[in-house]
């Protein structure tokens, strides 16, 4: 493109929050995109890069002028435009004005209403110089800034105080001011290893001028060295680094040169839970840690520096220094633990507020303990160790090691109670109750700690819709959209004819008064159902599929779920279609009947014609058959044998009529329709797809 030229900003500030890099980077080349779209500017590839110092965007081929754009303009109608004497109105000289012409240079088109004042004219190009520094003003007013800063007597804020703009269009600098800054082609490299300016000959040599000043420009290619280097680092111990996602991304945005580095801790501190080893490496030194190959940790760590010393041997060993220091402090935290039971400290759950509404942690602590039980004597578990785990399970949240990492909250607990002696089948159901902690997150592995899992989210549930605090928009504090897919996803896994309107109705009933409202239950079981809907519809279920299932209010999560897999494999039969249109066909003329078909059943007497002959018989062939399969929930069997079912339906109301004028033989038919729909409505209402 000879029309064009290379286009490049950057913006050099303080260093950036490391969350916010990824939002900002995406937003900045999202928005120069939309914008040179609406500027009429074609243009090459988009190249974003981000580090801690900067925000850069360089834009391929950028053209010199935007297109030539055509205005059109609709006015008022004639009849408003122009009096009676053919002069213009005021309405008229105003749209006039507007569009910077002459009245009698307007033109007249026809519209809906009538003739209306019409202006045409095309736009020059402007030259994209001139567009430019309102343009990137545009995009970076538009940045999603969590929290902006101001910083000395300017008004201007973004997300750390700026020291440079670079503005390049081609090998020219585009003269502007930006966040307080004048633009230039002055960029900074390394804040040691090269902290004197850098003269940006032009746009494409960008990523290379700067990595000759030590900065690794382009986000991606950085982790992707980190990568290497953490594995390059660790063959050394013949072990594995443990390649935590957030951390690999937090680290690749606090550097700007990352040097990885190996480091070793005391052996001793194995002896301390890995949960908390790990925790305390990553969250309070960013290190990622080593593994062998059974997965078990290793007494190494490896840092990534953000500087090459001429002596990593003194970066490794004050990292050394620091870390065994971190590490004594969990070493502490887990031995003054100990020093009491799992029992002693869930005493002190009492002094706890769990709601001003709802009582203490000991309160609830009691109530997980008696739903879980309820739910375990069923299902043929150990009732007296699901209360036991259920009254246990929140103890260690007076513990020091939750009180410094409360990510460990139910880990640890899983930990103490085992040093307790607690029965093994007590201590996972602790460590465990609080999976799904995230979206993707595991589910419990356990029984006994699925059940404590689905008492522990229907007791929050249940406890804070009788308080009113219902999720409304994206304010969600207590998680309650995530617990509710969680108690879903569990009973669901684990294959559980549990009834979920009677696990809501019995935790209501541990709340008492508080939880007495006649309507409360319905609200939570819709709220978990519209939970499902949306998890379904991301996994590409028809929303039409699962409105079919929930018309029929099954209460059993499991029991749905296989109702749903039976609706959809159906939805891909050859008949399913004309099955689905029967249906809608049917229900309608019932809905209308309704009140006549009280007491009606078919009597074959009055079955005169052929195809309705067929029609019964064949239903009560297929109804033999497939009522042990619903018994059974075979569902997806079911609705296959009832799908040979479609021509003789077809053949039904091609030839007969069903409102015949005789009453007895309009009842019979209608009868004879309830019990199609009957048959096929056992495991959906295929009347919604």
């Amino acid at each position: 493109m000879l029309n064009s030229d290379d286009f490049l900003l950057e913006i050099g500030c303080e260093e950036l929050p490391a969350r916010a890099q990824a939002v900002l980077i995406n937003a900045l080349a999202k928005g120069f995109e939309n914008a040179l779209v609406a500027c009429g500017l074609a243009h090459g590839a988009i190249h974003a890069y981000v580090t801690p110092r900067r925000l850069a965007v360089w834009i391929e081929k950028l053209q010199k002028q935007s297109a030539k754009q055509k205005v059109e303009r609709k006015g008022p109608l004639l009849s408003l435009a122009i009096d009676a004497k053919g002069k213009p109105t005021p309405a008229g000289l105003g749209f006039a004005k507007s569009c910077g012409v002459e009245f009698a240079s307007l033109d007249r088109i026809a519209s809906d209403k009538g003739d209306c004042l019409y202006y045409c004219s095309e736009m020059p190009g402007q030259m994209t110089a001139k567009l430019l520094p309102a343009l990137c003003e545009q995009v970076i007013v538009a940045l999603p800034i969590a929290k902006a800063m101001r910083w000395g007597d300017s008004e201007i804020s973004f997300a750390r105080p700026v020291h440079w703009i670079v503005l390049l269009l081609g090998k020219e600098v585009i003269p502007a001011t930006l966040l307080g800054q004048n633009s230039d082609r002055l960029t900074y490299g390394h804040r040691f290893h090269h902290p004197q300016a850098i003269s940006l000959d032009e746009p494409k040599h960008y990523e290379s001028t700067l990595q000759k000043a030590h900065v690794v420009a382009d986000a991606e290619k950085r982790r992707a060295l980190i990568v290497r280097d953490l594995k390059d680092v660790v063959a050394a111990v013949k072990g594995e680094a443990t390649l935590n996602e957030d951390l690999l991304n937090e680290v690749t945005a606090i550097v700007e040169w990352p040097v990885a580095f190996l480091g070793q801790f005391d052996k001793h501190f194995l002896t301390v839970p890995h949960e908390a080893l790990i925790l305390a490496m990553q969250q309070h030194q960013k290190a990622f840690c080593v593994h062998d190959k059974q997965q078990q940790l290793l007494p190494y760590f490896i840092g990534v520096s953000n500087i090459d010393s001429r002596d990593p041997s003194v970066v490794v060993h004050g990292n050394e220094r620091v870390m065994n220091a971190r590490l004594a402090d969990a070493q502490f935290f887990f031995d003054s633990d100990r020093k009491h039971s799992l029992a002693f400290m869930a005493k002190k759950l009492d002094e706890i507020i769990f709601h001003a509404h709802l009582g203490t942690l000991q309160d609830r602590s009691l109530r997980i303990a008696d739903l879980a039980k309820t739910i375990a004597l069923p299902l043929r578990l150990n009732g007296e160790d699901a209360y036991r785990a259920g009254l246990l399970c929140k103890a260690d949240l007076v513990s020091d090691m939750v009180g410094e990492f409360p990510e460990l909250q139910g880990i640890m607990g899983g930990h103490y109670a085992a040093h307790s002696r607690e029965v093994p089948a007590v201590a996972k159901a602790i460590a465990e109750h609080y999976q799904p902690r995230f979206a993707l997150d595991e589910l419990p592995q356990s029984p006994l700690g699925a059940v404590v899992a689905i008492a522990d989210k229907i007791d929050t549930l249940v406890g804070i819709f009788a308080v009113g605090e219902i999720p409304k928009g994206d304010k969600d504090p207590y998680a309650l959209r995530r617990l509710a897919l969680g108690v879903l996803k569990i009973i669901i896994d684990r294959q559980w004819s549990l009834d979920l309107w009677q696990l809501l109705q019995n935790a209501c009933t541990f709340y008492g008064d508080k939880a007495k409202n006649a309507h409360l239950v319905q609200h939570i079981f819709d709220f978990m159902m519209e939970r499902l809907k949306h998890q379904y519809i991301e996994q590409g279920i028809a929303a039409e599929i699962f409105m079919a299932v929930l018309a029929k209010r099954p209460v059993e999560p499991y029991d749905f779920a296989l109702r749903l897999r039976a609706v959809q494999a159906f939805c891909e039969l050859p008949q399913s279609a004309a099955l689905a249109a029967a249906n809608k066909r049917v229900s309608r003329i019932l809905e209308k009947e309704a009140v006549n078909l009280v007491g009606q059943s078919v009597q074959e007497t009055l079955l005169l014609e052929p195809a309705e002959k067929a029609l019964w018989q064949a239903l009560m062939a297929k109804k033999q058959e497939v009522l042990p399969l619903y018994k059974a929930q075979k569902y997806e069997q079911a609705l296959s044998v009832l799908a040979a079912l479609q021509p003789t339906i077809d053949a039904f109301f091609e030839t007969t009529m069903v409102m015949a004028e005789d009453q007895a033989l309009r009842n019979n038919r209608l009868a004879l329709l309830v019990e199609l729909r009957d048959l096929f409505s056992a495991v959906a209402d295929l009347s919604c797809l």
